[in-house]
Formats: structure tokens, sequence, C-alpha cells
């Protein structure tokens, strides 16, 4: 029995150095990790920022009173118009609508193809913006676990 005893202690001493390396080799996995989306999100904040240059250059169009064009409610005027939002008054109602998309995806239809294009450059954009936003974001919850993952692997440590 003494030789089993000794034997037993010989792999208790040994299994806590194998934790105790591959925990160094997890917490340098995560760490490069957490370098490469923390480069991710400058690159992603530096698009928003050239994203929004645009939308600047494009500037905002005032369409109060252009005549469109809708499928199901006829022929109308665009009555108000509220940052995004305007108001469409037809023969029998008034209907909001969002800019760009509205026009853009063909909802409302205008004879301008001048102004027709912007709606489409400005929806294009504005659809860019989102989908790079929601990118950054899931950045941020990635960067987020990592660091939680770090922080528990040094408390093992």
């Amino acid at each position: 029995m003494g030789l089993d005893l000794e034997e037993e202690e010989k792999e208790v001493k040994t299994a806590p150095k194998a934790r105790t390396k591959r925990t160094k080799e997890l917490l340098e996995e995560n760490s490069k990790k957490l370098d490469e989306l923390k480069n991710e999100h400058e690159a992603l904040e530096k698009e928003i920022d050239s994203i929004k240059g645009e939308a600047a250059a494009l500037g905002d169009k005032d369409v109060v009173g252009l005549d469109i064009e809708h499928e199901k409610f006829g022929k109308g005027k665009i009555s108000t118009q509220d940052g995004k939002y305007i108001e469409v008054k037809f023969a029998d109602v008034v209907k909001k609508f969002v800019l760009p998309g509205a026009i853009a995806e063909g909802y409302l239809r205008i004879t301008d193809e001048e102004l027709l294009d912007y709606f489409k450059k400005r929806n294009d954009v504005h659809n860019r913006l989102l989908k790079t936003q929601v990118a950054l974001r899931s950045n941020e919850f990635a960067s987020e676990r990592t660091q939680e993952d770090i922080d528990k692997l040094k408390e093992k440590a």
C-alpha cells in the first residue's frame, strides 16, 4: 500500500502543472483574440465615420409638396416632413412613410429621376451604416466575453 500512496501523490502533483500550462495557452489565445477584436473595433469606427461623411455630403432634401404615387392609395402629395418621416396626403387618407426607403425601394413612385437617384444613394448609405453599427455592437459583445474569459483564467492561475 505504501507504493500506491506514493503513486497517487505523484499523479496529484502532475495534474495541476498540466492545467496551468493549458491555462497559460488559453490566456495567450484569448489575449490575441482580444487584440484582434480591438483592431477590428477601430476599423469599424473609422468605417462608420466614413459612412457618416458620405451621408453628410449627400445632404438632406426637402420633399414637401412633391407629387408621388402609391400602388394601393394612388396619387398623393407629401404634406409634411419631420426628419426621416413624411406624411403623404392621398385622396381619402393621410399615411406616414420613412425616408429614404419608401422612395428608394419603390413604395412611393416619383417621376424625378435625379431625386430618385438621390434617395437610392441615401438608402444605400443608410443600410451600410446600420450594417456596420450592428457589426460594431457584435464586436463589443465579443470583446466583453473574451475579457470575461481572460479574467476567469487569471483567477485560476
